[in-house]
């Protein structure tokens, strides 16, 4: 491939690649990333669209909160049972809410470790903003005088997660 060919306008996103110069050599070339160019939006919004449906669902009573965190992951069957050490018919149980109800504690900590969440997740949805524009990561209020941080750390009992909300002010 030559140089001019791998050219993208897009600096979010940097990647090195390895491209054939005019003299014929390959060198490597700084360019911006195609694919996230083109397609990242449209995957956040499919993302999104997901989390939503399933959050709807999830409050409704529709499904489990394992069913919830497996689809999110984009998990089979087959997968999480091999992650959480389960067999396969158990996590098919789990998936319905009435199954989730009769989990036991230990096989609720064996999901929390696959899906690498706290156990209390599966009981609690935390909302921090309405105006869905929120995601995990996203801060478009960094020049505001103060903001509501909410952090979630794990502890040492597998039970117990510390959320924190506090307002930061600069």
């Amino acid at each position: 491939m030559k140089e001019k060919d791998i050219k993208v306008d897009f600096r979010e996103q940097q990647i090195i690649l390895y491209a054939e110069k005019e003299d014929g050599s390959l060198s490597p070339v700084q360019t911006g990333s195609y694919i996230t160019k083109n397609y990242i939006n449209d995957f956040y919004e499919m993302t999104a669209k997901i989390h939503n449906e399933m959050s709807e669902k999830l409050k409704a009573g529709e499904i489990s909160p394992v069913f919830f965190y497996m689809t999110i992951e984009e998990l089979t069957v087959a997968e999480l049972a091999s992650r959480a050490g389960l067999s396969k018919s158990k996590v098919k149980k789990h998936l319905d809410l009435k199954g989730f109800q009769k989990a036991s504690v230990s096989d609720l900590v064996k999901y929390a470790d696959a899906f690498n969440i706290n156990i209390a997740n599966f009981f609690q949805i935390i909302k921090t903003r309405e105006d869905k524009e929120w995601d995990p990561g996203f801060r478009d209020d960094t020049n505001m005088s103060e903001s509501v941080i909410i952090s979630q750390t794990s502890t040492n009992n597998h039970l117990v997660v510390e959320t924190k909300i506090f307002h930061n002010t600069k």
